[in-house]
């Protein structure tokens, strides 16, 4: 059975601590609630980003979003409208972010230009065993699957918390706290904007 029905929505975590994350999210633009789970820090958009078009899909923008070296390995699920993305980033500063692409009839594919995230990208930043790659290629197969289900069942393949997250069941969960951009980073954001087509260029692709 489908577990939510949102067209948009998505679910970021991080090894940054509930400061550290913080402390990120005010020098972004996107609002977005913290939550702290085991062994990791979740990150889901509250609002629309405050930004001008084609920069204020905040679910996008999360996902564009680079991750500093100090709160990978990080890995976030995604849904836009049908397609399924996951972006894994990996640790080591240098370390190149991946995306993966799912969407039900084309199944597994990659964004142009950006590296592709394989199961066992995704498996080593979530700190699993080998073996479970297996498990990934299985779900990330099949073509016929229901999104939000291969979104949740990659996670479980993962094990890692927050699944309910996704559906965006957020305000109500344990320590949640909504996090506002810094004003003087909406204004920096804006200005750079003005002029930067390569942040334009990958969101367009998504």
């Amino acid at each position: 059975m489908p577990r939510g029905s949102s067209r948009s929505s998505g679910l970021l975590l991080l090894h940054g601590d509930v400061k550290t994350t913080t402390a990120w999210l005010r020098q972004g633009v996107v609002p977005s609630y913290v939550v702290p789970l085991a062994g990791w820090t979740a990150v889901v958009p509250g609002g629309p980003a405050q930004a001008s078009s084609p920069y204020d899909d905040a679910t996008r923008m999360l996902l564009a979003r680079r991750v500093p070296s100090r709160m990978r390995a990080a890995i976030g699920f995604f849904r836009l409208d049908e397609r399924g993305v996951i972006v894994v980033h990996p640790r080591g500063w240098r370390a190149m972010t991946r995306w993966l692409v799912w969407e039900r009839g084309d199944g597994v594919f990659g964004l142009p230009g950006l590296p592709l995230a394989r199961p066992g990208d995704m498996a080593m930043a979530a700190g699993v065993v080998p073996e479970s790659v297996r498990s990934l290629r299985e779900i990330l197969s099949d073509r016929t699957a229901v999104l939000d289900d291969v979104l949740a069942d990659l996670m479980g393949a993962l094990a890692l918390p927050g699944e309910r997250l996704l559906s965006g069941k957020v305000k109500d969960a344990e320590g949640a706290a909504l996090v506002e951009p810094a004003t003087k980073a909406v204004e920096r954001f804006s200005r750079v904007t003005k002029e930067d087509k390569e942040i334009r260029t990958e969101l367009e692709q998504l």
